[in-house]
């Protein structure tokens, strides 16, 4: 029963870290109607960041949270400017930000795999060390860090998105982005604010991950994956649907390692993605209503 606890707690803090990863994608897609592929290695690049500065050049915890929360999305705000905008410019429907995005991602882990050279992964300071039991079940605090900073970040852009009037206009520009040009909105504006703060939920990410997970250039398409398949259980472009999402694989994962065979997680991924697409297609929180904004 202990065994079974732990797996689920530790599944719903791994789970934590796929439903930022999934929140990034969606406000990304809500603005922009494009799946930014490059996420995943964004949040690995703030995985990395927070490697260098803090176990190389021994900054502080806050310093280099701020440094991590300012680099990562400017990289996201740059791949906008140069990747994703010119698709924007072509007429009618196109899918060239697909292979432009997956370019992308692939650019920053080079780069970074170039950087980091042949060395192991090593290990990052997290935030808040030790950890806490209950009823017998001891959980690391850099766990329950992810769980409560997806907490905070889903709150801070619901907020956003209800209480402000950029919020609403990233989503009257998902809805229909010439009709929200001809009301006076900006979608170019829009766009560089959607993956501003996706870049900025990637940084989140990538500073609660480090510690979980070491330092590791190639985790980026692996967490941009899981990130993907979560936003696809819980419906795309839900905020909710991506931390049901994500906290339902990340507990399937965890049990399936803990009592059937680690090397084949990506089974449960994929079993628990297709049974919920066999009773939802669109996903548990997906929603057909139309909305006038």
């Amino acid at each position: 029963m202990t065994l079974t606890v732990l797996a689920v707690v530790t599944g719903i803090a791994i789970g934590s870290v796929y439903g930022l990863i999934a929140i990034g994608y969606s406000v990304v897609y809500r603005a922009t109607r494009v799946f930014n592929l490059a996420q995943g290695d964004l949040v690995m690049l703030g995985v990395m960041l927070s490697w260098y500065l803090l176990a190389v050049r021994h900054w502080s915890q806050g310093l280099t949270f701020v440094c991590v929360l300012v680099g990562v999305p400017l990289v996201s705000v740059a791949e906008e400017r140069l990747i994703i905008r010119p698709f924007f410019k072509r007429p009618g429907d196109n899918i060239g930000w697909f292979i432009a995005t997956l370019a992308f991602s692939l650019v920053i882990e080079t780069f970074i795999t170039n950087l980091y050279g042949n060395q192991q992964p090593n290990p990052i300071p997290s935030l808040i060390g030790g950890s806490i039991t209950v009823d017998g079940v001891s959980i690391a605090n850099k766990l329950v860090l992810a769980i409560v900073a997806l907490i905070l970040v889903t709150v801070a852009v619901e907020i956003f998105y209800r209480k402000t009037w950029m919020g609403t206009a990233m989503r009257a520009v998902a809805e229909d982005r010439e009709v929200a040009t001809l009301r006076g909105i900006d979608s170019r504006r829009t766009a560089i604010l959607a993956f501003a703060l996706g870049g900025v939920i990637a940084a989140i990410a990538g500073f609660v991950l480090g510690p979980i997970v070491s330092s590791d250039p190639s985790i980026g398409l692996d967490y941009g994956l899981q990130g993907f398949v979560a936003m696809a259980i819980g419906g795309f472009g839900s905020l909710r649907g991506a931390v049901v999402g994500a906290w339902i694989l990340g507990v399937a994962e965890q049990v399936f390692d803990r009592y059937y065979n680690s090397n084949y997680e990506i089974v449960a991924a994929v079993g628990v993605l297709l049974l919920i697409l066999v009773v939802k297609p669109t996903g548990l929180f997906s929603s057909s209503n139309t909305r006038t904004v």
